[in-house]
């Protein structure tokens, strides 16, 4: 896994590149937008894949005094019972809150709804690469950014 620059909010997403099989999995903890290339059919001469790209809408980052960790990508507008519904999961006793955070994306601007997102949240991708090459070092492959909330 590394770091590449999500193409609905140009901030950091995750990527987890299967290149032996194909698959691809893509993930924006800012914006939400979501990307899979997976396996459909598979035989001795062919492979098929089913690709899905949702463009971000928000994410909701719920994070468990335990460390365990629940995100959910928003692949739709958030609407005000939504906003209720994660307000009581932010508000539960097992919740670490200045972990946790939910934010919408509309038009290009993020709205903090709930809680504190991490300090790289804000970082537009080329200003993320470079501080994490700065604090790890940089790798032998330029697109092999390293991972950091």
């Amino acid at each position: 896994m590394y770091a590449v620059k999500c193409p609905c909010c140009e901030r950091s997403a995750f990527e987890d590149d299967y290149y032996k099989t194909g698959e691809r999995y893509t993930f924006c903890f800012r914006c939400g937008f979501n990307y899979t290339k997976t396996i459909k059919n598979y035989t001795e001469k062919s492979v098929e894949y089913k690709e899905e790209a949702n463009d971000g809408q928000g994410v909701f980052i719920l994070t468990k005094k335990d460390g365990s960790r629940k995100s959910i990508m928003l692949n739709k507008s958030i609407n005000d019972e939504d906003v209720k519904k994660y307000t009581a999961e932010y508000m539960d006793d097992e919740i670490n809150q200045q972990n946790s955070y939910l934010v919408s994306y509309k038009e290009g601007a993020f709205t903090i709804l709930l809680g504190t997102p991490p300090e790289n949240f804000y970082l537009p991708f080329e200003e993320y690469k470079t501080k994490m090459f700065a604090k790890y070092g940089k790798s032998q492959f330029d697109f092999m950014v390293p991972l950091e909330e």
